[in-house]
């Protein structure tokens, strides 16, 4: 009697983990049928991060087995750290969620230390892949009379940013640090592209660090009317979108240490519009949404719809991008130490 209550008490564990076997043992193509996956934007319509993401939505449905649905939703808050936390410790960790993130956050729990706002180690965060590589460039408005980094000097410069762990306050406050422009002033709290867009109109501001796709995707007549000098470049190296007689902010300064800071800062330009999704993530879901990331990537039709916006594709994959950021976490105390420094706040 006891020998069959045993027996009994061991079928019905089987038949309970029956069902988690079963799902368990689901292909991708079987997994994602009739499914919708959640592509969240870190930042609010209408700038480079929501256009980048979107036309990718409209296009990676084609190329994921079981062809799911994917749904674009803006969460925008704290140049996307918001986004990115709720991504490591809220989101479903089955492979239905990835999202659009600043590119400096990935390093931020790094670059920041202790003052990192940052739920997750970014090694842990499974990396999807990167649209392109930014040609970052430090522009300034056209009746600022800046047009030399000289110039900011002298005359100064009112920079727009959205909050201190975003790219657009990160990069040029180490220009500012590392070259000691004093007269260099950042000003965060604007939601997005758009809004400092608008600023820049209103001469409430006088510049910010952009970089040439999103000049090119939402103000081009900004380009042809001369209405923006294009000051230097913010890359580890000269891009070709970039006009070949801006000079790179590192050649600025003597220091070999001071130019490898700055090239370590910079690597959020190489990783200009990652995709990055909770960690965790079941190896052959991960496998199969990074494969379906660089087939868009090569995908015609995506990259005829990016070019009529003025948008380039120079896409990273997700393999590559892990190695990035696994190897940036990995860099020398001393290297970080100095990058912390020109990361720190006057």
């Amino acid at each position: 009697m006891k020998q069959a209550t045993v027996m009994a008490t061991v079928m019905a564990a089987v038949l309970l983990a029956a069902p988690l076997a079963t799902a368990h043992a689901q292909s991708p193509a079987e997994f994602y049928r009739d499914k919708v996956i959640n592509l969240y934007i870190g930042y609010g319509p209408g700038g480079g991060y929501d256009l980048y993401a979107r036309t990718l939505a409209k296009h990676m449905v084609k190329h994921i087995p079981g062809a799911p649905r994917i749904l674009p939703t803006n969460m925008p808050g704290a140049s996307s750290m918001t986004l990115a936390n709720y991504l490591a410790k809220i989101a479903p960790k089955d492979g239905l969620a990835f999202g659009a993130v600043n590119s400096a956050l990935i390093f931020d729990p790094l670059f920041s230390g202790a003052h990192s706002k940052a739920q997750f180690n970014a090694p842990d965060m499974t990396m999807i892949g990167n649209i392109v590589s930014s040609a970052s460039v430090l522009v300034s408005w056209h009746t600022s009379g800046v047009k030399t980094i000289d110039d900011i000097r002298t005359k100064g410069l009112t920079i727009a940013a959205t909050s201190p762990s975003g790219d657009t306050y990160l990069l040029p406050l180490s220009v500012k640090n590392i070259l000691g422009l004093d007269k260099l002033k950042l000003i965060t709290g604007y939601p997005g592209s758009r809004e400092v867009a608008i600023a820049l109109e209103q001469n409430e501001v006088s510049g910010r660090v952009w970089d040439m796709e999103g000049i090119k995707s939402t103000r081009p007549d900004w380009l042809r009317d001369k209405k923006l000098n294009i000051i230097a470049q913010l890359a580890p190296h000269k891009m070709p979108e970039v006009p070949a007689d801006v000079p790179l902010v590192k050649d600025y300064v003597s220091s070999q240490e001071d130019k490898d800071a700055l090239d370590v800062i910079f690597l959020s330009t190489v990783l200009a519009r990652p995709y990055v999704a909770p960690p965790g993530l079941p190896p052959d879901r991960t496998k199969a949404l990074r494969d379906a990331f660089m087939e868009t990537t090569k995908d015609a039709e995506f990259i005829d719809d990016l070019g009529k916006m003025q948008m380039n594709v120079d896409a990273t994959s997700g393999e590559e991008m892990q190695k990035i950021v696994k190897d940036a976490y990995a860099l020398p105390a001393a290297t970080v130490e100095k990058v912390r420094k020109a990361l720190t706040p006057p």
